[in-house]
């Protein structure tokens, strides 16, 4: 058999299919709408407990109900391992503010495409990116999202076996 005979012309065409669905696809197919925040001045400690409790990466850090900026389990982490050398830090006391006030604030808006959105992330070490529009947040893009998307858009992955 020739190399033109063994290809499976169905299951090519849904490789093409979701292959030209994933290059038109935008954030807001893939983000999470329901968005928890936490406040600036909210102590370090709430942010940890919303984190481990809902298995984020990070939360969404308003200031005066408005978007300011992203705390992650990172920086989160990094206060917990501070306090053990320090008696000026406490997650109880310190406040979500502090850790993160002069931190650039990233964010996308509503309509990115899906394939721009990862190599914006990609580039800055994002696991997490606000969706916000016109200062109102429409949702949070993680990495988790876009795999959870992925695999329910290729059968391969959902399945373990070439789609029928």
């Amino acid at each position: 058999m020739g190399v033109v005979e063994d290809i499976d012309i169905q299951y090519a065409k849904k490789v093409i299919e979701r292959s030209e669905k994933l290059l038109k696809a935008t954030v807001d197919e893939v983000m999470t709408k329901n968005v928890i925040t936490v406040d600036y001045d909210d102590p370090a400690a709430k942010a940890t407990r919303i984190i481990l409790e809902n298995g984020f990466l990070s939360l969404l850090v308003l200031k005066e109900g408005k978007p300011f900026n992203m705390i992650s389990v990172f920086e989160l982490l990094r206060i917990g391992y501070e306090e053990t050398l320090s008696l000026d830090k406490d997650y109880l006391t310190t406040k979500i503010g502090e850790l993160i006030k002069n931190k650039k604030f990233y964010y996308l808006p509503s309509g990115t495409l899906l394939k721009d959105a990862v190599n914006f992330m990609m580039d800055r070490k994002l696991r997490t990116i606000p969706i916000i529009t016109d200062n109102i947040v429409n949702g949070i893009l993680s990495i988790i999202d876009m795999v959870q998307w992925y695999r329910l858009n290729h059968e391969e992955v959902l399945f373990g076996k070439k789609p029928r």
